[in-house]
């Protein structure tokens, strides 16, 4: 299974932020006063294209700081359906422990998109076929 590069929310926000000051202290006062100087259409055209740029920065970086504080949610896997978990998997995680706790996390940990009420609820049918023993 390849390792996906995962930043923490702390590198993303600054990652954010720091962009938006390069836009703004590097970008901005030559982009300016390119325009205050020689009014070409292309420097108008670089002007309208780095205030696109650095009001999207800013977008995102204050997105960043306000939700620094709510849960991280899993951005790459979306959300997964009871009915696209493999029945396998299912008796797989069941069968790597004898309670039910540890095998509901057990086939989240497999499918990081499934919710908690329906890993429970596939648990518990697959718990309910094999009978009161398992």
């Amino acid at each position: 299974m390849a390792e996906w590069w995962n930043p923490s929310r702390r590198v993303e926000r600054w990652w954010q932020t720091i962009v938006l000051v390069w836009l703004l202290v590097f970008f901005g006062p030559s982009t300016i006063d390119k325009v205050i100087t020689e009014p070409t259409a292309w420097n108008w055209t670089f002007l309208a294209i780095w205030l696109f740029a650095t009001v999207g920065s800013a977008y995102y970086a204050v997105q960043a700081w306000r939700n620094r504080n709510k849960p991280q949610s899993v951005w790459w896997e979306g959300t997964t359906a009871p009915t696209e978990i493999p029945a396998d998997d299912v008796r797989s995680a069941l069968a790597s422990t004898d309670d039910r706790i540890p095998a509901i996390k057990a086939l989240r940990e497999l499918h990081p998109g499934l919710g908690l009420k329906d890993a429970m609820d596939l648990i518990d049918a697959q718990r309910g076929e094999q009978g009161p023993h398992h």
